[in-house]
């Protein structure tokens, strides 16, 4: 479904201006885009389908299609870009979704479930590593060459998103010196980095 998120992106003039307002690249990052559209007309195949309820990206709402006849779905994360969360053999495991409209009451989703972590396990010989209080804030860390020669990046999911999966991929790194913590400067933010750093 990635894959398909990421061929979206291109066709998607709001999707590409949002990126360019949040300085994302995605020649460099791996941002897909979800129009709601993937299950409608050719792209649609009992398999496709049966995946995306099985994982949540459609739910069956019971309706039928009068002028087609054929069940009707809502789509999950409409208008969303999206990032893969990844799991330790690099699978994607997860996806995350934030959306492009500008709306306070739905801004982030994942799915159900949910896996993985942002960008992916860090390289067991990390000795640097950055951890974020966001994932976009960890993508735009990423883009800097700099910072991903001399760094590891991981994204918590939130003030309180610091999980289980993170922790024990954190504590995987045997030669691991510093945690640096890049997390907004609100109370929020400042709370979250006492806490964790303890």
């Amino acid at each position: 479904m990635f894959q398909y998120f990421k061929n979206a992106l291109h066709s998607s003039k709001p999707a590409r201006e949002y990126l360019e307002k949040r300085n994302l690249d995605n020649s460099i990052l791996e941002i897909g885009y979800n129009s709601g559209q993937f299950h409608h007309g050719e792209r649609k195949t009992e398999e496709l389908l049966k995946q995306a309820l099985e994982v949540g990206l459609l739910q069956d709402k019971g309706l039928i299609n009068n002028r087609t006849k054929e069940k009707g779905y809502s789509p999950f994360a409409k208008w969303c870009i999206c990032f893969a969360l990844r799991n330790q053999k690099n699978e994607v495991t997860g996806l995350y979704f934030r959306s492009i409209l500008n709306d306070d009451k739905a801004k982030h989703y994942y799915l159900k479930n949910r896996l993985g972590i942002y960008p992916g396990y860090p390289n067991p010989e990390t000795c640097k590593l950055i951890l974020t209080e966001a994932i976009i804030d960890c993508a735009s860390l990423l883009q800097i060459k700099e910072i991903r020669d001399n760094y590891s990046l991981l994204s918590c999911f939130g003030t309180n998103g610091l999980n289980e999966e993170i922790l024990k991929a954190i504590k995987s790194l045997g030669n691991l010196e510093e945690i640096i913590f890049c997390f907004d400067n609100d109370d929020a933010g400042k709370k979250a980095v006492k806490k964790y750093s303890k």
